[in-house]
């Protein structure tokens, strides 16, 4: 059997992990610059709220107090995520972290009886440690557990086994094409077309005709359908990227050069915690700026500049210092620029480095081991919080009109901060 672990609402789930107050409130978590909902409680699906829709087409439920926004806090939701994927990690021989909020179980040498008490025992640890409800789907193949989980979901059990069967067989006569996974939008039209209108419809096709109209992948799909394991993924998650980059678009072009290093600081300080957490150090950094294409009369403008390091490192004044100077180099106070971004480079595990011949060896270790405490310290204090305690100054600025730094929205109410019941 395989399990597939999905958490609930997984981005709103993580704003009320830290704010319980919102519980049974409807919440949405909205986009970059708060364009269209990523995100909705079971609250705000209720009101009609879709996946994807616009922000402004819910302006009047906002304004009237019916549903609370917010601004994405993606340094939460990724901690949240390491965090729920290393208890899962806890309970079964291996996992495969598909995404941000998904897993699937390798339940390799466990058996079927003990199925139901891992997954309660997996659910009841997600919830007691971090306040996340997760629903888990037991099944012979990949694709059926993904079913087995959105049923859970629908019926509001944590954990449901499902295996080929009367009951299977129910359930994808049941279940519309669309809502299988692997089929996208646009397949689901064309198989609606030739008479396909549910999973089971789909499984009941002779395998020549799914060969021909869906093409390899709906035949692997096919046969995960009929209880044939033969979907392989990779490990999503490396525990070492090639690179790190973090880059934002502003709602106005910008030309304040204080403005513009404080998003850079930022950007620097995300990165260089998201190196620390993977237990690396960087031997580069890219600084780059980009304007706006559909202002085409001052032309397209993309500078950018790369800074090297020796020897590596993993300290946020490093890298932000480093980060404000690429800045300098490449900023034109005669254009205004619509995107900014920082991207990490040569990325190696963190070890011990060998000083030059001419540095002094003991006053070296101990400038790299105060700086490995502080940053230490630093990401301590600054887990779970949306906005962070501890800063760099040059993190700090006063601001600009029309931007959103995750506490003020487009609709002119301020969004509700975590932890704060006002």
């Amino acid at each position: 059997m395989i399990g597939l672990a999905d958490c609930n609402n997984f981005f709103v789930s993580c704003e009320r992990s830290i704010d319980p107050s919102l519980d049974g409130v409807a919440v949405v978590v909205l986009s970059n610059n708060d364009g269209c909902v990523v995100a909705r409680s079971n609250e705000s699906k209720k009101l009609g709220v879709k996946m994807g829709q616009p922000a402004f087409e819910i302006r009047d439920l906002i304004n009237a107090g019916k549903i609370v926004p917010y601004s994405g806090n993606h340094l939460l939701y990724r901690e949240k995520s390491l965090r729920v994927h290393d208890i899962f990690r806890r309970f079964v021989p291996s996992t495969i972290d598909y995404s941000v909020d998904e897993s699937f179980l390798d339940l390799n040498g466990i058996p079927d009886d003990v199925l139901m008490e891992i997954g309660e025992a997996i659910c009841d640890a997600c919830w007691k440690e971090e306040r996340i409800p997760v629903t888990i789907g037991f099944a012979p193949t990949k694709t059926i557990a993904k079913i087995a989980t959105e049923i859970g979901k629908k019926r509001g059990e944590r954990v449901v086994i499902l295996n080929v069967g009367e009951e299977l067989d129910k359930i994808m006569s049941e279940l519309p094409a669309r809502e299988m996974w692997g089929i996208g939008r646009r397949l689901a039209k064309r198989l609606y077309v030739k008479g396909v209108y549910t999973i089971a419809d789909l499984a009941a096709k002779p395998l020549a005709w799914v060969r021909k109209e869906m093409g390899v992948n709906g035949e692997r799909s096919w046969h995960e359908l009929h209880g044939k394991h033969c979907i392989e993924l990779e490990h999503v998650s490396r525990q070492r990227q090639e690179s790190i980059s973090e880059t934002r678009t502003f709602p106005e072009d910008v030309d304040d050069f204080d403005y513009l290093r404080a998003r850079i600081a930022i950007y620097c300080a995300h990165v260089s915690k998201r190196l620390r957490s993977m237990d690396s150090e960087c031997g580069e950094l890219t600084v780059f700026l980009r304007t706006n294409r559909f202002h085409v009369e001052h032309g397209y403008y993309a500078p950018e500049v790369t800074l090297k390091f020796n020897p590596p490192t993993d300290d946020a004044a490093v890298i932000t210092s480093a980060g404000v100077e690429g800045l300098e180099r490449i900023f034109n106070p005669n254009i205004k620029y619509k995107r900014a971004g920082v991207v990490l480079s040569k990325i190696t595990p963190r070890r011990s480095v060998t000083p030059s011949l001419f540095d002094d060896v003991e006053e070296h270790n101990r400038r790299v081991e105060k700086s490995r405490r502080l940053m230490a310290a630093v990401d301590g204090l600054n887990i779970g919080v949306r906005d962070h305690l501890v800063k760099l100054a040059s993190q700090l600025t006063k601001g600009h009109i029309g931007h959103n730094d995750g506490y003020s929205s487009s609709f002119g109410a301020p969004l509700r901060e975590p932890g704060c019941n006002r």
